[in-house]
């Protein structure tokens, strides 16, 4: 039952495919970046456009564009090892696969996004509930969180970002817990249909895009969320390619084969007053 041969092209496009769709990184981030090498990627953001007053009579000054530039270096390198053993091959379909490049991907996608959710330290703003006290929601209503949305997308509009797209906020697992309690206790025939209909991790809600994600930074009594505009504000590069997966051959006094695989990634805050870091009381619904 050995392996004389792996699909790479079939593993690495599971990884690229699982990683656009189970996880928040590749879906927030800007990821038209340009690849310089095998560590670095390059992203340009484009300047603000100058206006001025028309006279009909007066010749037109035209401004150059302007444009800043980030290099973004890899930070993130992980990769994942497998045994696959010939008696679980024998005991399987032939998707095994598949199946194992999804769930490499799968964890691969899940250490991004713990990395990822990290730049909280670099964003322009904190946003809390009054003054500096993390948001926390009440357990009989939640009634907070219209307030929530309402306050963060003012944020976004004081600093000039709102009208760039989508909006989006991630936030812990009780965040999603606390939307459920309020939408429910709505006076409407479905509490808006149960909105999340047994908690998705995605949704919109508020004039966002929210994502419930269980890779938030805790520390201490508060946990991080991050708030911004879809596609904007962080630049990230990931690299991922057949080559980078490989089949070692038979693993020694073992009846299998050794799989590995790679995935190299970068990510930075090149717009900071995009990107808001989002504080949250670590009980994000209040148990009394």
């Amino acid at each position: 039952m050995a392996m004389t041969a792996i699909q790479k092209e079939k593993w690495a496009m599971e990884i690229i495919a699982q990683l656009e769709v189970m996880h928040v990184a590749s879906r927030v981030c800007n990821t038209d970046v340009v690849m310089q090498g095998a560590d670095k990627w390059h992203i340009v953001a484009a300047g603000d456009v100058t206006v001025f007053d028309v006279d009909d009579n007066a010749d037109i000054t035209y401004s150059d564009t302007a444009d800043s530039e980030t290099v973004i270096t890899k930070n993130y390198d992980k990769g994942f090892g497998l045994l696959i053993k010939d008696t679980d091959r024998m005991q399987t379909d032939y998707n095994y696969e598949r199946i194992f490049a999804r769930r490499g991907a799968y964890k691969l996608g899940q250490a991004l996004d713990v990395q990822l959710l990290q730049e909280y330290e670099n964003a322009g703003d904190d946003f809390y509930i009054t003054g500096t006290t993390p948001w926390q929601f009440t357990k009989a209503t939640c009634v907070e969180v219209p307030a929530f949305f309402a306050q963060l997308l003012k944020l976004l509009r004081d600093n000039e970002v709102d009208g760039l797209g989508m909006p989006y906020v991630i936030g812990p697992t009780g965040f999603g817990e606390a939307i459920d309690t309020y939408t429910d206790g709505r006076e409407t025939a479905l509490g808006d249909q149960h909105l999340l209909a047994g908690g998705q991790r995605m949704f919109t809600f508020g004039g966002f895009l929210v994502f419930i994600s269980n890779n938030c930074t805790t520390v201490s009594t508060v946990t991080h969320g991050l708030a911004g505009i879809i596609g904007d504000g962080i630049g990230l590069g990931t690299y991922v390619d057949p080559e980078l997966i490989e089949l070692v051959g038979r693993a020694e006094g073992r009846w299998g084969d050794l799989v590995r695989g790679r995935l190299a990634a970068g990510e930075k805050v090149y717009r900071d007053e995009a990107v808001i870091d989002v504080n949250f009381n670590e009980t994000v619904v209040a148990t009394t």
